[in-house]
């Protein structure tokens, strides 16, 4: 699909201040009723770790749908390559975590909480097999108090599944809008989340991450949102 102009444009404009976009260190500041200063950019922080955020308005798309795209896509390597065909490769539910996501005692949201993907996928440096590792909010340092701020939230820790090294956690905060919803995602790359739900720095190499590295993430964001915006509630409608 064609990416929002806008939206391409907004990115131009960085690299951007690190002191303006929202480290790992402040993520509860992404629950807090407003925008932030930086909703589309990247920047290298002063630890040279990586920072990007996007933000991608998808009509028609309802947050139920987007709790169900999260236990739904993983299963079958076509529903994973169909969210982006250029970028996506494969996906499969850790064997151990596939009854928790089929448990349909639980809610959408809590089966996808303490699972892990193991995914395929191109973010600038080619293909790259990664597992996706997901928190509850709560778990994932979010105050309690922000977290009904928004109506869905899915944050993950990656990880090389060869050597078990961190290399970045992701949040993606989903908020209703007239007509839909906004997609706000953040990536910080080199740093995990601990099991007390704290941001830890993993895998910053000498000197900070390559701009290009937050540049490719960020467009790579962009593409796929914009692609699982439209795709969406055709997927959803069908296969639900």
């Amino acid at each position: 699909p064609e990416v929002d102009a806008k939206l391409l444009q907004e990115m131009e404009a960085s690299p951007v201040n690190p002191a303006r976009i929202t480290s790992v260190h402040q993520r509860n500041d992404i629950l807090k009723p407003g925008y932030l200063e930086v909703e589309n950019g990247y920047a290298k922080m002063e630890d040279g770790s990586g920072c990007v955020a996007t933000k991608v308005e998808m009509p028609g798309v309802t947050p139920e749908m987007i709790e169900w795209w999260f236990i739904w896509h993983g299963q079958q390597d076509l529903r994973y390559k169909v969210w982006c065909p250029t970028h996506h490769y494969a996906a499969h539910v850790l064997e151990k975590d596939l009854p928790r996501r089929l448990d349909k005692s639980l809610s959408l949201k809590e089966r996808n909480w303490n699972t892990t993907d193991v995914v395929t996928e191109d973010v600038g440096a080619g293909p790259q097999k990664m597992h996706l590792s997901f928190f509850s909010p709560e778990d994932y340092g979010y105050d309690r108090e922000l977290i009904p701020n928004a109506k869905v939230i899915v944050s993950a820790n990656v990880k090389d599944p060869e050597t078990g090294m961190g290399l970045v956690t992701f949040s993606h905060c989903i908020r209703e809008i007239p007509g839909g919803i906004e997609y706000r995602s953040h990536y910080w790359q080199g740093y995990n989340i601990d099991e007390n739900g704290k941001a830890v720095a993993v895998a910053i190499p000498e000197g900070g991450f390559p701009m290009e590295v937050m540049k490719s993430c960020a467009h790579h964001s962009l593409l796929e949102y914009t692609n699982l915006g439209i795709i969406l509630p055709g997927l959803y409608e069908k296969y639900k």
